[in-house]
């Protein structure tokens, strides 16, 4: 397997962009400065539902609910306040949908995009703690990229700016890929009188005292196609495109399921049947899982055509299902990045590959 490197002998960003155009995940056209054509397959387009799943987790031990861009953000707070009677501080996320608009990665590219997605989580902290907030939070978006890279030490937070008249201040979580930097989300601590506009009278009790306080807001955005692209570039770059090492918890597929049969060609529908038994367990595991059976054969060639397929999917575990798998209940599990395989027994799916998965 051939590993894309970058720097020196290795690729240039542009050569690293080229590569993602037109592959399993998704296309697109590189113009003068300007990604443009932008096309998420449906591989790609689970790939960033899964990231838009993760991001709406907030961060661990903080209460985050579910926003709507319909209403404003006072409506929002008036909702969460009269429903969940929260306590600073929380969070309120909310996907926005926008169309002909052009992201900047950086100051030599663009991202143009027919439509797309911008994620926010806007955090409501008391004003005394915000910045020790800021601090924290940075540093757990800073993780939170890490976690799913194939290169964490890519990852880091831009200088601290603050906006003189305003008083705002922003950072960025910005990665390097092949001499370029780009970045990948923005946080903004923004103080409470200048979102009155936004958060109408909007004020929070602290403690058991009666005096009521207007909150600071930090604000996380998130552009989730350019997301998405940045974690196939992760992959490309580190693993290259015959195995996509995208995180698990992140694959589109988390299991695919092969049959093979070399002595006896017959049991293969009996194999097949078995595999769509299993499909259907994981599938109420929720655990996405590629039932490849109906294109599998009796030889060793088909078997390696069929890992090759769901390695350059970045399926992280692959079920391969034999003639004894029919007596003994014993199949193959393979790991995508170290290529090794262990014996399973079927009563152990899906608590097993539950397990890894979310480990």
């Amino acid at each position: 397997m051939a590993r894309l490197m970058a720097g020196g002998l290795g690729l240039s960003f542009r050569q690293l962009l080229e590569a993602c155009k037109g592959s399993k995940f998704l296309d697109l056209e590189l113009r003068d400065g300007i990604l443009g054509g932008f096309a998420l397959t449906p591989i790609g387009r689970m790939l960033r539902n899964n990231l838009k799943e993760e991001f709406r987790r907030g961060e661990p031990g903080m209460a985050v609910y579910e926003g709507s861009s319909g209403i404003s953000l006072e409506k929002n707070l008036r909702f969460v306040q009269d429903t969940f009677a929260t306590d600073l501080p929380f969070g309120i996320a909310v996907e926005e949908r926008f169309e002909d608009r052009t992201v900047s990665l950086n100051e030599n590219y663009g991202l143009h995009l027919e439509e797309g997605s911008l994620l926010s989580c806007s955090y409501f902290v008391n004003p005394t703690m915000s910045m020790e907030f800021m601090y924290k939070a940075q540093r757990q978006r800073k993780i939170w990229w890490m976690r799913f890279a194939c290169d964490p030490g890519r990852y880091f937070i831009s200088d601290l700016r603050q906006d003189a008249e305003s008083k705002v201040q922003s950072v960025a979580i910005k990665a390097r890929f092949a001499g370029e930097e780009v970045a990948l989300e923005q946080l903004e601590l923004i103080p409470g009188s200048v979102m009155r506009e936004e958060m109408g009278d909007f004020q929070v009790k602290i403690g058991k005292s009666s005096r009521k306080i207007t909150p600071n807001v930090l604000r996380v955005r998130q552009c989730v196609e350019l997301a998405t692209l940045e974690v196939i570039l992760d992959a490309f770059e580190n693993s290259g495109t015959s195995s996509v090492r995208i995180h698990r918890k992140l694959a589109p597929y988390k299991c695919g399921i092969i049959c093979l049969s070399e002595a006896d060609p017959s049991q293969l529908e009996e194999l097949r049947d078995l595999a769509k038994h299993l499909s259907n367990v994981l599938r109420k595991a929720n655990i996405t899982v590629l039932d490849c059976s109906s294109q599998n054969g009796s030889s060793e060639r088909s078997l390696n055509k069929q890992l090759r397929h769901l390695d350059s999917i970045a399926v992280p575990y692959s079920l391969l299902l034999q003639e004894q798998s029919l007596q003994n209940g014993l199949f193959q599990l393979r790991s995508r990045d170290t290529t090794i395989s262990e014996t399973i027994h079927i009563s152990d799916l899906p608590d097993y590959l539950l397990k890894i998965i979310t480990s």
